[in-house]
């Protein structure tokens, strides 16, 4: 790829801005890359005079562009005319002068009134520059742009023109005092202020996403789904599916578990047909036969899944509690996500639905179907169990549940009497990350002031909201009235309350959005609005010209888009679970809580995607499917190993507390201890060798003058020999178990030792 620079600028910015494109050439590794590119990509003219003033723009390589702009490049012609901007930085931003007289313009937190809301300039357009007639079909192309923005700005004078009207003969309900640019609602006074340039209440928390898990530099798709799959969970299926008489001959173990969970998922990867299908061995069309019953028999698959519980419960405790079946499946996913990752900067907050058209009804007040249904007309799958859940916004990774139980029960739960629904429930998610400073995201099923608040109070969280109608103490009737110009105009208010700043952001987008902050700034976004649009290539024949799709950019404020750049985490991630995986279309079942089971373990899977592709340094670019196939793979060919099923039962007993209610980390310090590593593995008491190899050894010397030392494959990475073994875990399976020496890591990765005692920790 090459950069090339227009100082006289092309197109529209020809003769006042410096143009700039990236052109697509032909490489030596085009054969390992995904053509065509979608990617976006950052261009920065960086001030070497001084390390500040510093210009970035964006150019994104769109699905909907040409496809010679962003295909691969061979022999004819080596090099693409190139894809970038017309309107990089104008020609009097590049004196050092102006640059800061601007910067002590924007000192000031306040700044005038007259400058506080600016014009948006007329939108740019990423445009190809090969030569002079490309020019000036972009010139050409762009005054059709500027026409169109010209009738849009027509229709909408009656309403500009009624906004101001509205502006000038505001009700006087709320005390103003005769000031316009201030409102007192219910006691919190709001002032209009100019743009925030600074973090609001101070820098936030800057730390990137983290596993606790160790990421050992040969870790597959099966370590990442054993990461995001709770330990505990699998050995409550494997306690209570065995209770059955019918599991009484053949007991459910671990590796059997595997392989049914990797037939479940094979489910979703067949063309529709009977579940039956799977374990046929003749192909009736193109694709091969699935013949399953390499792995397991049918017989055996169907008598699990008619067995399957998730936990161990009497009549008289579903009684009490009719969500116990699958209460105990969720509380083991938020434990497995509080002790096995550290999310990012933002927690998004959301809801996500679990699919039900099943029975949903209570005979003699015993429940013969899901104790509640929720509708969501919005929603894809809008019938059955809602889902509050709380997200990771950096990796998308789900990171807590709560079962929406009905009215009357989500009525007795922690702070809903003080604070209703939505803030209650965000509450109890951030539970866990108190005091860390981080902002929480949510749309309007949770935003309010009284939710801003609440997170500061409780939890010491950050918060930045899309309000529409929790608008108490809220000035929604003022920020509507404000006289907006363009789009992408906003206007901000700030209210003290108690010591801590909140601000209210209108912006004029299509329609009006409007935002409760506690943090962020609303200076301009480094990244615009990208708001997709089409046009006839040629206006006068609109039947049969092609249509061509261009994308439209609208200014925003900073907090606008922090906002936006995490507020979909949830949705990306229901998108995979029901988009994607669809494992709760294809495993038909009339049980309820096998039916949030299946929603949950789409969770799972779907997490062990993400994790695998942001945290795994060699990771393969893979799709969503492509990792469905290679996990299922691996679970259906997997053998259960030491670090599977060796310390959960007999290393249990040594933990003086009950290893569910303390973090991964925890565990980890207590047993590092006694998990040490000796190297002479003959001085070992359950080393067993043959007397004739042992005497051999004892004779025998290397050229150095030392007994030669005996060296086992590492039983981590299954590669290496070492001489070194751990000796806890020796002495308790009566085995030797080797390990590598620390020192042999390769830099970045989790050493074998390290991943050794973290995966003992995890069985536990």
């Amino acid at each position: 790829m090459q950069l090339k620079v227009d100082a006289n600028g092309s197109g529209t910015g020809r003769g006042s801005h410096l143009s700039v494109y990236l052109c697509i050439t032909k490489g030596d590794y085009d054969d390992s890359l995904k053509w065509p590119l979608k990617y976006r990509c950052f261009i920065t003219l960086l001030n070497q005079l001084e390390d500040k003033w510093h210009h970035t723009e964006i150019v994104a390589y769109m699905k909907d562009i040409d496809d010679e702009l962003n295909s691969r490049m061979f022999d004819e012609p080596s090099i693409n005319c190139g894809w970038g901007r017309n309107q990089f930085i104008a020609h009097q931003k590049l004196d050092l002068q102006h640059a800061r007289t601007l910067e002590l313009e924007q000192r000031h937190l306040i700044t005038p009134p007259s400058t506080s809301i600016r014009a948006v300039s007329q939108e740019e357009e990423d445009s190809c520059s090969s030569n002079t007639s490309s020019d000036e079909s972009s010139t050409s192309d762009n005054d059709e742009m500027r026409e169109v923005d010209e009738d849009g700005a027509s229709r909408r004078a009656s309403d500009v023109s009624e906004r101001r009207t509205n502006w000038d003969n505001r009700d006087t309900a709320a005390e103003s005092n005769g000031d316009d640019d201030r409102v007192v609602l219910d006691g919190v006074e709001w002032r209009k202020m100019g743009d925030v340039t600074v973090e609001l209440n101070g820098p936030a928390y800057q730390r990137k996403a983290a596993l606790y898990h160790p990421l050992h530099e040969r870790s597959t798709e099966l370590d990442f789904w054993k990461m995001m799959m709770p330990a505990d969970l699998m050995r409550n299926i494997i306690e209570a599916t065995n209770l059955h008489t019918e599991m009484a001959q053949k007991p459910l173990d671990y590796e059997q578990l595997q392989h049914f969970f990797g037939i479940l998922l094979a489910m979703t990867l067949a063309s529709g047909g009977e579940r039956r299908d799977m374990w046929k061995t003749e192909s009736n069309g193109p694709f091969p036969a699935p013949a399953l019953g390499r792995y397991m028999a049918c017989h055996d698959f169907e008598r699990i899944l008619r067995n399957l519980k998730l936990c161990v419960y009497t009549d008289e405790e579903l009684a009490d509690d009719p969500w116990l079946p699958i209460r105990s499946a969720v509380d083991s996913f938020n434990r497995n996500r509080r002790g096995g990752i550290s999310p990012g900067v933002t927690l998004c907050a959301d809801e996500s639905m679990g699919s039900w058209r099943g029975l949903a009804a209570k005979v003699d007040d015993a429940v013969v179907g899901l104790p509640h249904v929720t509708k969501i007309a919005r929603k894809p799958e809008g019938v059955g169990t809602e889902y509050r859940t709380l997200s990771c916004g950096e990796t998308k990774i789900m990171l807590q549940l709560e079962i929406q139980e009905g009215k009357v029960p989500m009525q007795g739960k922690e702070y809903a009497k003080d604070y209703g629904s939505g803030t209650s429930s965000l509450l109890r998610l951030t539970r866990y990350w108190s005091g860390s400073d981080r902002t929480v995201v949510a749309d309007s099923a949770f935003a309010s002031l009284k939710t801003a608040e609440a997170l500061h109070k409780h939890r010491g969280l950050r918060f930045i909201g899309l309000v529409k109608t929790a608008h108490k103490r809220f000035p929604k009737a003022w920020l509507q009235k404000y006289p907006y110009t363009n789009r992408g105009d906003h206007c901000v208010l700030q209210a003290n309350i108690d010591g801590r700043q909140y601000m209210a952001v209108g912006w004029n987008d299509k329609k009006l959005k409007m935002f409760i902050s506690s943090t962020s700034r609303t200076t301009e976004a480094l990244c615009p609005a990208y708001k997709k649009r089409f046009r006839q290539s040629t206006p006068e024949d609109r039947t049969s010209a092609p249509c061509v799709v261009f994308y439209k950019e609208v200014k925003r404020p900073a907090v606008v888009e922090a906002y936006f750049d995490n507020a979909n985490a949830i949705d990306v991630h229901n998108h995979l679970r029901q988009g994607g995986l669809e494992l709760e279309r294809h495993w038909k079942t009339q049980t309820w809580w096998h039916r949030n089971f299946a929603t949950i373990f789409g969770m799972c899977e779907s997490d062990a995607y993400l994790a695998f592709r942001y945290f795994h340094p060699l990771a393969p670019i893979l799709s969503h499917r492509e990792f469905t196939e290679r996990l299922s793979l691996q679970q259906l060919t997997y053998k259960s190993s030491f670090h599977d099923t060796g310390p959960s039962a007999r290393l249990r007993k040594h933990m003086p507390v009950a290893p569910t209610e303390q973090p991964l980390q925890t565990v980890v310090a207590k047993i590092m201890s006694s998990h040490t590593l000796k190297t002479n593995m003959r001085e070992c008491p359950v080393f067993q060798y043959k007397r004739q190899r042992l005497e051999q050894d004892e004779e025998g010397t290397s050229h150095n003058g030392r007994v030669p030392s005996v060296q086992r494959k590492c039983s981590v990475c299954c590669e290496r020999k070492t001489a070194y073994y751990c000796d806890e875990c020796t002495q308790l399976h009566e085995e030797i178990v080797p390990i590598c020496n620390p020192g042999s890591t390769k830099p970045g990765f989790t050493s074998c030792l390290a991943f050794h005692i973290d995966q003992v920790a995890i069985a536990l």
